[in-house]
């Protein structure tokens, strides 16, 4: 089993030589670090389980160096402990209201008791990943179509709604089909509390809490943000604030749905990689079917996994061709049948087929695959 991993990050040579003997002599792996910039460089080049971390130094407080370590994907979970010689209450008091996980007097904290605080540090740590694991963490669901029309916020409402209803999980739809949000409009939803105003934040700055002060709950129990109901400017957008939002709600166990419409931001922050499940969703038409096949033999060259692509065939017009298949890589995996009724769209047998297929685990998924395709092979 590898040693857990502490970074100290101490501008004092004296101080930081002490801590790493101490640290060393308890069987810890130590990284050291001089200034604040050297030590998010570092904490980058190897993830730490722990960081002690002074405040005041040169460069860049340790007050900085904690927001920008938050900020990084992977890091709001990373155990950070202030260890400083800075002790008034002002100071206490700005440590754990930023989120610290503790706050040590260098002072006021012997050897022993700063064991103790480091090993109750990572015991926390490992509790939360243990809750992470297995069926307790979320997954990422995100629709899209090169071609308008097809009904792409349609079926991310109704898959959202779906899975409110056959599952245990809290279930998030975020709508990035920008620059106007559909979902905004059918809600008749105006105002900053929209996907621009959460995703121009900076990502030190959002947690929980804050993607839920942005999310609005419907009446069958899913949360959703909406996107701007108006033309908006998507300059200030942050594709690392959206890595934040998906990160964290995917360790609190959500079922995040992304109505990624066009896709055309959502392609350039390279959002299809960070999804679990990728539906491309295509009608009749040969436009649609040309850019679904586009779609389809594109993205596992941008690094999205080919096994986590769902073809959905949405008949949005009521013109099913004799065949479905003519135009596109492969038959759909899910015939979406037209309705003019949206509550027999929701609970239509096409929405269990999708839901048993992303719900799956890749076990499973990959024995569906073989079931229905065809495909042989060891695995």
């Amino acid at each position: 089993m590898p040693k857990t991993h502490i970074l100290v990050i101490e501008d004092d040579d004296d101080a930081r030589m002490m801590y790493g003997i101490m640290l060393r002599s308890w069987g810890y792996d130590v990284s050291e670090a001089t200034t604040g910039r050297e030590g998010i460089k570092a904490a980058l080049r190897r993830a730490p389980d722990v960081i002690l971390l002074d405040i005041m130094m040169p460069d860049m407080d340790g007050y900085e160096v904690y927001l920008q370590l938050r900020g990084k994907l992977g890091f709001h979970r990373v155990p950070i402990l202030f260890l400083t010689a800075l002790d008034s209450l002002e100071d206490r008091i700005k440590g754990y209201a930023m989120g610290a996980d503790d706050f040590i007097s260098k002072s006021q904290t012997d050897y022993k008791e700063l064991g103790v605080r480091i090993k109750a540090a990572t015991e926390r740590a490992d509790r939360l990943s243990e809750s992470g694991r297995g069926t307790s963490r979320g997954s990422v669901i995100g629709l899209l179509s090169l071609r308008g029309g097809v009904g792409v916020s349609t079926l991310a409402m109704h898959l959202a709604r779906h899975a409110t209803t056959v599952s245990d999980r809290q279930v998030i739809l975020i709508d990035l089909a920008f620059p106007v949000g559909s979902i905004s409009l059918w809600s008749g939803i105006s105002g900053t509390r929209n996907s621009v105003s959460l995703l121009s934040r900076a990502p030190s700055e959002i947690d929980l809490s804050v993607i839920k002060n942005y999310s609005l709950q419907n009446v069958y129990g899913s949360y959703f943000v909406p996107g701007p109901a108006t033309l908006t400017d998507l300059s200030a957008v942050r594709p690392q604030a959206l890595e934040r939002v998906l990160e964290i709600l995917r360790d609190a166990g959500y079922i995040v749905i992304l109505d990624l419409g066009h896709a055309t931001l959502p392609l350039m922050w390279d959002t299809p990689t960070k999804c679990d499940w990728l539906g491309i969703v295509t009608s009749a038409d040969n436009t649609s079917c040309a850019l679904a096949t586009e779609l389809m033999t594109s993205l596992p060259g941008r690094g999205v996994d080919p096994r986590s692509l769902v073809l959905l065939f949405n008949d949005c017009t009521n013109k099913t061709p004799s065949d479905i298949s003519i135009g596109l890589p492969r038959t759909p995996d899910v015939f979406i049948p037209y309705t003019e009724s949206f509550d027999e769209l929701t609970t239509s047998s096409a929405f269990s087929h999708l839901w048993s297929m992303i719900a799956a685990d890749e076990q499973e998924y990959l024995e569906l695959l073989r079931d229905d395709r065809g495909i042989a092979g060891d695995q």
